[in-house]
């Protein structure tokens, strides 16, 4: 008796971990410019700091840097929920690529019963070849 193979299963959870990692690598990029920005945030500062040892620009400085570091707070915030989902989103990965590996042994053990029973079926067969040819040697030799 056959058994019903995993190939649609391990078909369907293939695409899973394929759509998993294209979501991955979306999340990646989105936390590459986050800390992008959070770089291009750090040398705007130190570039105007530098500047504000003009006394006309040191009149500005501060409302800038107030500013500064409220933009810097929440792209820090930003940041972090990014990094968070990209957290998730490797876990959920490694869930989704486990379970496939888990179907493709099923599918290896599967594939290897059938393969077993398959000789024993034909070992027998033989034997029983083997045994009528012997008896029809014994009967008429």
């Amino acid at each position: 008796m056959k058994r019903k193979s995993f190939a649609t299963l391990i078909k369907l959870q293939k695409n899973l971990v394929d759509e998993q990692r294209q979501q991955l690598a979306r999340l990646l990029d989105h936390l590459e410019r986050i800390e992008g920005q959070i770089a291009q945030l750090e040398i705007l500062k130190a570039r105007e700091q530098a500047a504000a040892q003009d006394l006309a620009a040191r009149a500005t400085y501060g409302a800038f840097l107030k500013n500064m570091i409220i933009k810097g707070q929440a792209l820090e915030k930003d940041r972090q929920m990014a990094a968070l989902a990209v957290k998730i989103a490797q876990d959920r990965l490694a869930v989704l690529f486990e379970d496939q590996k888990r179907y493709e042994t099923a599918e290896a053990q599967r594939l290897e019963e059938e393969a077993k029973e398959e000789r024993r079926l034909e070992t027998i067969e033989l034997d029983e070849i083997g045994g009528v040819r012997h008896e029809r040697q014994r009967e008429g030799g």
